[in-house]
């Protein structure tokens, strides 16, 4: 069954470091496209997060956020250390600009902490604490965001299932309108071959004429019939949609519009041009849903 590109998805992970939770919405778009918000500048972790994204997704623009909600007396995975050699050398310098300047003053320690890569946060660790609840909460709202594009699905196609029977209608409707046309012409023909016959042998090529127009204008049968393949091609391609299955819907759907072109161009009776207008507007609509298919 086919899938929407468009949808939402939460999950959420208690840790003891707090609350982890991730939130994940998909748009449209030709290729799979992920980006990743992680909070505290966490962003060692996001070709971690796209690899699981891209396990179970082909198409469309991926959002993830990730936040965490600190509770009192939750365990920090932060991990803050002091450079004491930095620290070092900042105390040597000002106690050597403070001899040679003659300027007296006690250094305190929240002084020297102030100073730039005195205090220090190693990222590294603090990623590889939280990773595992991460990386829960995210499959969480993956698979919550997956079910919610698979129901959309699940919407588009019933409406495409409702336009391919609508489209069906109406090709009945050419058939039965362009036998009576043939008829018709037939009928043109005939009297036309006997005009011929009965006039001079200069005018025997009108009658290749006529038959070749005849030909050109009443045989719709080869483009039925392959408008009748694509039909089922494209609901066969819906049932066991896999992988770029918008894009082959794309690709059928123009065949579509293509075979009916001809018939429209071939024809020139009103009823059929009515039906020939109907399943154009049909297959536009289609093709305009097609761009929420993964």
């Amino acid at each position: 069954m086919i899938k929407s590109m468009t949808g939402f998805g939460k999950g959420e992970e208690k840790s003891p470091y707090g609350s982890i939770i991730v939130e994940i919405k998909t748009l449209n778009h030709r290729s799979l496209d992920v980006i990743c918000s992680p909070f505290n500048g966490l962003f060692l972790l996001e070709e971690k997060i796209k690899k699981i994204v891209e396990k179970k997704m082909f198409r469309g623009k991926v959002f993830v956020r990730i936040e965490r909600e600190e509770a009192d007396g939750k365990e920090s995975a932060r991990r803050i250390e002091m450079n004491e050699n930095v620290a070092k050398e900042y105390l040597r310098k000002i106690k050597k600009v403070q001899k040679s300047l003659g300027v007296g003053g006690e250094i305190q320690i929240g002084d020297l902490i102030a100073f730039p890569g005195v205090m220090r946060r190693n990222p590294g660790k603090e990623e590889v604490k939280l990773w595992p609840y991460i990386k829960k909460a995210a499959e969480k709202a993956l698979k919550n965001l997956l079910a919610y594009r698979k129901s959309e699905g699940m919407s588009l196609a019933r409406d495409f299932n409702s336009r391919l029977k609508k489209i069906k209608q109406n090709m009945t409707a050419i058939k039965k309108f362009g036998k009576r046309r043939v008829a018709e012409h037939r009928k043109k023909l005939v009297k036309s071959v006997k005009d011929i016959a009965a006039g001079p042998v200069s005018d025997k090529s009108r009658l290749e004429t006529e038959v070749a127009l005849f030909a050109r204008n009443c045989d719709i049968a080869e483009e039925i019939t392959r408008l009748s393949g694509h039909l089922i091609a494209y609901k066969e391609t819906m049932d066991r949609a896999k992988t770029d299955t918008g894009k082959k819907l794309d690709f059928i759907a123009q065949e579509m519009q293509r075979e009916v072109n001809t018939i429209g161009a071939k024809s020139n009776d009103f009823s059929i041009s009515k039906s020939v207008i109907n399943i154009k507007s049909q297959i536009e609509k289609m093709r305009e849903q097609i761009k929420n298919v993964e």
